[in-house]
């Protein structure tokens, strides 16, 4: 009774053990017997690059979350700042040496506020609409299916095997332990007949 119990843990361990690692192997089809196989990863790679890509793009990170955190507060801040600090040190540079000092921080100033005014009614207009303008042209679903594609194979699956290892290895280890109790459950049959 006990040795079809362990054929069956061995035959239940040994076939989840080939199709685990048939989902990464062989890498590039092998024909045997006139059949070409190929683990399901590989094959399959472009799909689930495309699969990944869209659910990354639908479910995870849209444009909108994007250029929500790039014009967030503390970004147009930022931005205005730099804007300033430029705008400052460039005007200041371009006046004439024999203009009066208190002239060139009056010309400054005026300049530095029209400036000032009008970058922040650039990002709050013209900004958002340029970002929306470009986000149409800029796919999140093709630039992750683009990366998934150039990934090797051998570094996809580490990838995955680095994720759900565990899991993987819980697959085997049922496959012995339900084929134990099936030939545990046919070695009880048997004795019945």
């Amino acid at each position: 009774m006990m040795f079809l119990g362990v054929v069956g843990a061995a035959i239940g361990w040994i076939t989840n053990y080939i199709a685990v690692v048939m989902l990464f192997r062989p890498i590039k089809p092998v024909k045997i017997f006139g059949i070409s196989i190929q683990g399901l990863i590989p094959r399959r790679r472009d799909e689930i690059a495309a699969s990944i890509g869209k659910v990354v793009e639908d479910e995870l990170v849209s444009m909108d979350d994007i250029l929500d955190k790039l014009l967030n507060e503390d970004n147009r801040n930022y931005i205005i700042k730099k804007i300033l600090d430029d705008v400052d040190s460039t005007v200041e540079k371009n006046i004439p040496s024999f203009i009066p000092k208190s002239l060139k921080s009056m010309i400054v100033n005026y300049v530095v506020g029209i400036v000032s005014k009008e970058a922040e009614k650039f990002l709050d207009e013209s900004a958002a609409t340029m970002l929306n303008d470009m986000s149409d042209k800029i796919g999140i679903a093709e630039i992750v299916e683009e990366k998934i594609k150039l990934f090797e194979l051998e570094k996809l699956e580490k990838i995955i095997l680095d994720v759900s290892n565990k899991e993987l290895k819980m697959i085997v280890i049922l496959g012995g332990v339900l084929g134990f109790v099936i030939g545990i459950l046919q070695a009880f049959v048997v004795r019945l007949l």
